[in-house]
């Protein structure tokens, strides 16, 4: 339950960070790169420090989400071999992408059917 937990909180903090960077693109696009980094440089430190912390905490949680829905796939469900090694090869050649897939698709739906 508690690595459950921690996916749900990897899975969190990577998509905000996604989107945290999406709309500083956006920024960067509209107003030019030259304003979006004095505007960060002006930034408080404790902000960026956060900023850092979640960004290394989302890396992190999203390569233990990966390396846990591959464990998941071969050794938790009850799929079928050839399904197993369909889902294997989505998770290693779209890796991140691939893991959030096979967690909603799959692993998150066996979680509603427990509770």
């Amino acid at each position: 339950m508690k690595l459950r937990l921690f996916y749900r909180i990897a899975i969190s903090c990577f998509l905000f960070t996604v989107a945290l960077m999406v709309v500083l693109n956006i920024v960067e696009a509209v107003i030019g790169a030259e304003h979006l980094a004095s505007a960060m440089d002006r930034l408080p430190f404790i902000l960026r420090v956060l900023f850092g912390i979640l960004g290394a905490f989302s890396a992190v949680g999203i390569i233990f989400l990966w390396y846990g829905m591959i464990w998941d796939c071969w050794f938790t469900s009850k799929m079928p071999k050839e399904s197993k090694i369909r889902w294997t090869l989505l998770l290693v050649i779209t890796n991140m992408l691939g893991a959030l897939i096979y967690y909603y698709r799959i692993f998150n739906k066996r979680d509603l059917a427990i509770r």
